[in-house]
């Protein structure tokens, strides 16, 4: 809540905040709040009377946006969001196949690819064709099926098999 309105600083300048709006005219928003535009000495007294702040969102079209919330509240939802986003941001690990895999090779790219995804990570599953392999390409899908249905234990594909040209892609997430 608003302690003293006049004098509040925006915390990190990240947005201007109750007496730093310099504006005659301004739009407010917020909840429970009719969007509308109305004079800065009116969305004040809106703002002091539901004990939140006035906070600019953005400069609009001659006419700042003006958010009538809690200031702390929005910032602590910022930060929040801010470490979600940055926590899921996991690489995209990649496995490369090709059509003519050994199956103890196989193996040691499902150890490879269960690590990725217990750290988290997706796994992005390329098959690789060459010269007359890609007359065969339905034939040739065999050993991406093989590695997808071997995986099935730790992890679900997202889609189906893609075909790009000379590669077949899969991307693969951990199961839940």
């Amino acid at each position: 809540m608003a302690n003293n309105f006049n004098t509040r600083n925006s915390i990190d300048n990240k947005f201007i905040v109750n007496g730093q709006i310099r504006a005659n005219n301004v739009r407010i928003v917020g909840e429970n709040i009719e969007s509308r535009v109305v004079s800065i000495f009116e969305a004040r007294k809106l703002a002091e009377s539901l004990g939140l702040d006035m906070i600019q969102i953005s400069n609009g079209n001659g006419v700042p946006i003006v958010k009538i919330a809690n200031y702390e509240k929005m910032l602590y939802e910022q930060k929040k969001r801010e470490k979600k986003s940055k926590q899921s941001t996991k690489p995209i690990k990649e496995i490369r196949l090709t059509v003519n895999i050994a199956s103890h090779d196989m193996e040691t790219k499902l150890k490879q690819a269960n690590k990725f995804i217990s750290e988290g990570s997706k796994v992005k599953v390329v098959l690789t064709m060459k010269g007359r392999e890609l007359s065969r390409r339905e034939e040739n899908k065999k050993s991406i099926l093989e590695f997808v249905s071997e995986a099935s234990e730790f992890a679900i594909p997202e889609s189906m098999p893609k075909d790009m040209g000379n590669k077949v892609i899969v991307m693969l997430k951990p199961k839940k």
